[in-house]
């Protein structure tokens, strides 16, 4: 399993070109981000004091939360190669069963979402910190780190349910670009969660990595924000931010959210489960 899982993990960073498509979606954002949005959101809160600073930190925790689900969709992609040179086919004849191979192509595509995410957030944070002097929490990185990886997790899986019943590369690539998209707009991105319509906002707390940007931002506003700002400036800026998640009227604190994300992936990973027994009998029989 072992030399399977390094197997994976080589393949992706040889691939200098697909490194980069993977990290396309979190890149769009960020351009779209400079170019389109920051100036409009600080000509909309010039009243906030450290605005700049303020939204550029909201803006890192969606990037990397994106990063989270672009680079795992795109490193679950060896298992659509896998299939379509008959790979697979070899390693089915091997004393792996189905499940565990799944759990291979997982467990690789997992680990390389969160070394991206740690990648994705040093560039950005050192971008922003030379541009606007921004300066992240010292006693959050554990933290960080922990809703890291379990965004990475439970982003992998979903994506291995959307993979698993792909079959072509041509389609895989099609897709791709379409998750790339659409991630910036589930984690509340492009659109500020307070902008968006009340169904909506309803589909971004259905996507597990919501929940590790919405974590994430509070992590790194919480204390610039404490500082700078009055109770009600921060309970505007939570609401249209989306720096905290309602559900049912009860408002989830970060310890909600990791719980809200081991769920997810319980609930995922059982899933999954069921899809590959179910591909193993049909196998066998």
């Amino acid at each position: 399993m072992f030399a399977l899982l390094k197997r994976n993990i080589k393949i992706y960073f040889n691939n200098v070109p697909g490194v980069f498509m993977s990290l396309l979606g979190a890149l769009i954002s960020f351009f779209i981000y400079i170019g389109f949005l920051q100036q409009n959101l600080e000509d909309s809160w010039h009243y906030f004091p450290d605005i700049a600073k303020l939204l550029d930190l909201w803006m890192i925790a969606g990037i990397v939360s994106v990063a989270g689900i672009t680079t795992s969709f795109q490193a679950l992609g060896q298992m659509i190669k896998d299939k379509e040179s008959r790979k697979a086919d070899d390693l089915r004849l091997t004393e792996l069963s189905q499940f565990k191979i799944n759990l291979i192509y997982v467990l690789s595509a997992a680990l390389i979402s969160f070394l991206m995410q740690i990648i994705t957030l040093i560039v950005m944070v050192t971008y922003f910190k030379i541009v606007d002097k921004i300066e992240l929490p010292n006693n959050g990185y554990l933290l960080l780190l922990m809703f890291s990886l379990l965004g990475s997790i439970a982003a992998t899986l979903l994506n291995a349910l959307i993979v698993v019943f792909i079959h072509s590369s041509t389609t895989f690539s099609r897709l791709s670009a379409i998750i790339g998209t659409l991630s910036g707009f589930a984690v509340a991105m492009y659109l500020p969660y307070g902008a968006l319509s009340k169904h909506i906002q309803t589909l971004v707390k259905c996507v597990p990595s919501s929940y590790e940007a919405t974590s994430l931002r509070s992590l790194l506003l919480n204390q610039i924000s404490h500082q700078k700002l009055s109770a009600s400036l921060r309970t505007e800026m939570a609401n249209y931010l989306g720096i905290h998640f309602k559900i049912a009227g009860y408002l989830l604190s970060r310890a909600d959210n990791a719980w809200v994300l081991v769920e997810m992936i319980i609930a995922l990973v059982l899933i999954i489960v069921i899809i590959s027994f179910i591909s193993e009998r049909k196998r066998t029989n």
